[in-house]
């Protein structure tokens, strides 16, 4: 479009500011309708593009970022998962919230959007694909706890088999995000089909049941303080903001209850609500994903929960509906047999706003007797020279950036055998000491001619199966397997080549998983276990300062009454009058 500057983020920060982000809103006063939706489009519509890709990832570092851990994440709406900033972007895509195949791909502005692009796991992104908004009926095909996937309601979904449903606490942004984008590029060419949220027209472009569900979901998720920040951070880059966060009353105007009632921007100003509280934090478990805690149990023992200060926590057992106020302990029973699973899960509750809960955290916990063996918690170091690479060594596989760890679970699609990924971890000083649940712990089996067969099997060494490639892209776990080259690469990395057929064991972060590929994708890394803590059954539990008495190694010396002074290590630690192992990270 004429009035638009196509620039990358380097020349854009160097133009003088002649777009103004936040235009003057007082000449909507006294439109309405179809009048209204017209100017606020003139209003909002110049602004700066910026160039799709790099230059995008380079504005999200400003606008889609969270602190968790005290670790710099990209702030994903479509997943739990967590990718850290200092990792790239590995296994996360662009995503355009509305779906860029309804108006044909890159052939305008809307394309490179920002106010309604987002980091998105991949995996979510595609099972998005291009479905429309809308309410589930009845289960979900699919769903991740945030992305969800299924057939939509008689009053959703505009004739559409399948539609994608956000989670609660992301609906309003989402409103919002089709709410921007069908105003400014109302008249681009919208493909005919699949033309479920919207006609051609001028106004008011979306279908009445689209703009009607939108509207209860941006009331029902009102403009926050982090969406706020978010317009403000894109608008500092593309020199406009998405009117509808800046004035939160406005759809109301145009589509809702007061579309024939002449605008007041003053009636349309409500100041943004504080963000939600943070989600309760089950404490040393391994944090498998943003709010999701997994681990391991065998005792009964007290779990002890931790939530903003001020804050409320209720908890619920399992898929139960039925929530407790607890004080901020839990009572986990016995296990009654090895591989049962207890789910926890909790939310934050601000007494003063009750009505606005925080996300939900969850904690599952898997049975492993006393005296089994479990490798969840054993040390793994990387593998930097060849002396590493030996026969009937434990091993777990990384990739090499996104630090994503290879799972003992298979799928398989058309063009695509492959092994899962079980989570991310975050190596220190080349040092792994907790792995997902999940995670696959290798073994290499000498074949002879110093080629091994590659033995995946679970965290309690139960086997698997071996690696056996099918074709290129293409592999699967078999009784016997195909033996492999297992080497260090030139770059530190390590190479598993199943010959020129099949290539190397890889890791495709476009599609998180790991398969064989003849072409490049990113390296794998090998860490070998140097130490097994053998903690299974040992709930590790947090224990502060003031309320343990003392603390002991396992070996019976005295350390301190302060686990956070302590090494990563196994104690035992005496608190009102009893004794417990604790796994200290």
């Amino acid at each position: 479009m004429k009035h638009q500057l196509i620039l990358t983020l380097a020349a854009a920060a160097a133009v003088m500011p002649a777009l103004s982000a936040t235009p003057d809103y007082s000449v909507l006063n006294g439109l309405k309708g179809a009048a209204l939706k017209n100017a606020v489009k003139q209003l909002a519509l110049p602004h700066t593009e910026i160039a799709y890709g790099d230059a995008t990832w380079e504005v999200f570092a400003h606008s889609d970022v969270r602190v968790i851990g005290g670790r710099e994440a990209w702030f994903d709406m479509y997943s739990n998962r967590i990718v850290y900033v200092t990792n790239g972007h590995a296994a996360l895509n662009i995503e355009h919230s509305v779906a860029n195949s309804w108006w044909g791909g890159k052939k305008n502005a809307a394309y490179k959007d920002l106010h309604h692009l987002n980091p998105s796991d991949a995996d979510a992104n595609g099972r998005k694909s291009n479905n429309p908004l809308g309410v589930i009926s009845g289960s979900p095909t699919w769903s991740n706890g945030v992305t969800t996937i299924g057939r939509p309601t008689s009053a959703t979904g505009g004739g559409s088999s399948t539609v994608f449903e956000p989670a609660d606490e992301y609906k309003g942004d989402f409103a919002r995000a089709y709410f921007y984008i069908f105003t400014l590029y109302d008249d681009i060419s919208w493909a005919d089909t699949p033309a479920y949220m919207y006609d051609r027209s001028s106004y008011p472009t979306l279908k009445p049941w689209a703009y009607e569900m939108l509207l209860e979901w941006a009331a029902a998720d009102p403009v926050d303080e982090r969406e706020v920040q978010r317009n403000a951070s894109v608008a500092e880059f593309q020199k406009n903001e998405n009117p509808f966060i800046s004035i939160p009353g406005l759809a109301e105007y145009v589509w809702g209850s007061k579309k024939n009632t002449p605008f007041d921007l003053q009636d349309a100003m409500t100041a943004p609500l504080p963000n939600r509280p943070d989600a309760p934090e089950f404490g040393d478990y391994y944090l498998a994903g943003v709010n999701t805690w997994t681990g391991r149990w065998w005792n009964s023992f007290d779990l002890y929960l931790t939530a903003p200060e001020g804050c409320d926590i209720y908890y619920a057992i399992g898929d139960s509906n039925s929530w407790t106020l607890s004080n901020g302990v839990v009572t986990v029973p016995a296990a009654k047999a090895s591989g049962e699973t207890y789910t926890i899960r909790a939310y934050s509750v601000d007494p003063t706003d009750p009505s606005r809960p925080g996300s939900t955290a969850t904690l599952t916990l898997t049975a492993v007797e006393e005296g089994v063996t479990d490798y969840m918690h054993a040390k793994w170091t990387k593998v930097t020279s060849a002396s590493e690479i030996n026969a009937d060594d434990l091993y777990v596989i990384l990739s090499e950036k996104a630090n994503a760890v290879m799972s003992t679970t298979t799928g398989m699609t058309s063009s695509s055998g492959y092994l899962s990924v079980a989570g991310n971890v975050e190596p220190e000083n080349g040092e792994i000491n907790v792995l997902p649940e999940g995670s696959a712990v290798v073994r290499l089996v000498s074949s002879g001619g110093g080629q091994y067969y590659v033995q995946v099997n679970s965290l309690a060494l139960e086997p698997a199966g071996y690696i056996a490639p099918i074709e290129a892209k293409k592999i699967q776990l078999s009784e016997q397997g195909m033996p492999a080259q297992v080497k260090l690469g030139p770059e530190g990395n390590v190479v598993v080549n199943f010959g020129s057929t099949y290539g190397n064991l890889q890791y495709n972060s476009s599609s998180p998983r790991f398969s064989c590929y003849t072409s490049s994708q990113e390296k794998i890394g090998l860490y070998r276990c140097v130490e097994n803590h053998d903690v299974s059954g040992v709930a590790p539990v947090v224990v502060s300062a003031e309320s343990a008495t003392r603390i002991f190694t396992l070996q019976g010396v005295e350390v301190g009454a302060s686990l956070e002074q302590l090494p990563a290590g196994i104690y035992v630690v005496v608190k009102d009058g009893s004794a417990r192992k604790v796994v200290r990270h």
